[in-house]
């Protein structure tokens, strides 16, 4: 499974990245591109210890089947139940301008592909290095779909 500690893949997702703009047509879902940006920074924060979180939902997102299927090829469901520190509409977190949004992600995206060790995920625990790489990836893929990049 693509990985964002695979350089490939890593150039992949920032070429993606560039490419959205705040036209970029919305294919589901409530947020808008500089929204869904910060989303997928604070994914990366929690990652990197920045922003503390608890655990959080039912203890059977933390089995290894469930880490099956988010591992998998298989595409994530459209509005899948987001970790509450993620949730850029409730926490109504501050936005800047797109370019400064996508400049900031590329920028976490560089400092989780360097740090050794991160953070138990708010929803699936203690996670190795190899499966944030690919939860990452495929976090960023799947709203990266969402605008059509």
């Amino acid at each position: 499974m693509k990985n964002i500690q695979n350089d490939a893949d890593y150039e992949e997702i920032r070429l993606r990245i560039l490419a959205i703009s705040s036209s970029s047509p919305k294919q589901w879902g409530k947020m808008n591109v500089q929204q869904m940006l910060v989303h997928c920074q604070m994914q990366l924060k929690l990652g990197l210890g920045e922003v503390p979180a608890q655990i959080q939902g039912p203890a059977l997102m933390r089995t290894k089947l469930i880490q099956w299927l988010i591992f998998s090829n298989l595409p994530w469901p459209k509005g899948a139940n987001t970790p509450k520190e993620m949730d850029v509409l409730a926490n109504n977190y501050p936005l800047e301008d797109i370019e400064s949004e996508k400049n900031e992600l590329l920028t976490y995206i560089e400092k989780a592909r360097k740090k050794g060790g991160l953070a138990p995920h708010p929803l699936f625990g203690k996670l190795n290095q190899k499966d944030w790489a690919r939860l990452i990836y495929k976090h960023l893929d799947h709203h990266l779909k969402q605008f059509g990049s």
